[in-house]
């Protein structure tokens, strides 16, 4: 017999569970990017999600599994993001549409929500909780990146371009989102467009 899941107020346990784990995580988004990774603490992050310290041990350990959880959905978030929009502009063969695509879809989410990009490329900077859970995250960048690389490249060349870049971008981004480099936005945009395509010796098209 098919088990029928119970409603309460309109809602499932499992959504309602759901719910909770998503409003725990952005409380810990807006006090990441407040405060750092010192401002999460298990009653900072229940007051600002509106639940009971019950609800927080439902879903994490400590304060420290969610400080981590926190950025790695930001950042898977950001990896479906990159994927999406380099497999839409691919059709177009143009090297300089994918990167360009690649760039936008960062550039949104971390200038378009400004706490997002606070926690993803400042945060780590300070906190050693987000810069290991930031460091085990580079290589998966890294890899999507060397996925762009000609082939005419040795693999070893490639890895270290990817490498290469994923460093600059993100220190580059890290100086952007923190204010400290003044340029308008579609003179970063353009300059880390230019940027993947010159390390990773990509062609953009002249048509």
């Amino acid at each position: 017999m098919e088990h029928t899941p119970r409603i309460w107020g309109g809602t499932t346990l499992a959504e309602r569970q759901k719910d909770r784990r998503a409003r725990l995580l952005q409380a810990g988004v807006r006090l990441i990017a407040a405060g750092g990774g010192q401002a999460v603490s298990v009653r900072a992050v229940c007051r600002e999600a509106g639940l009971t310290s019950r609800y927080f041990y439902e879903h994490f350990q400590d304060r420290d599994e969610l400080t981590v959880a926190v950025f790695q959905t930001l950042a898977e978030e950001g990896r479906e993001a990159i994927l999406a929009a380099v497999a839409e502009a691919a059709s177009s063969r143009d090297p300089r549409a994918v990167a360009a695509a690649a760039v936008d879809a960062v550039v949104g989410l971390a200038l378009d929500d400004p706490d997002r990009g606070q926690v993803m490329f400042v945060a780590p900077t300070t906190d050693p909780l987000l810069f290991e859970a930031r460091d085990r995250f580079f290589p998966v960048i890294a890899e999507m990146i060397a996925d762009q690389i000609p082939k005419r490249d040795s693999p070893a060349q490639r890895r270290l371009k990817s490498a290469s870049l994923v460093g600059a971008l993100s220190h580059d981004f890290f100086l952007y989102v923190s204010g400290r480099l003044d340029v308008p936005r579609e003179v970063f945009v353009q300059h880390c467009v230019d940027l993947l395509l010159t390390v990773a010796s990509m062609r953009a098209s002249r048509r």
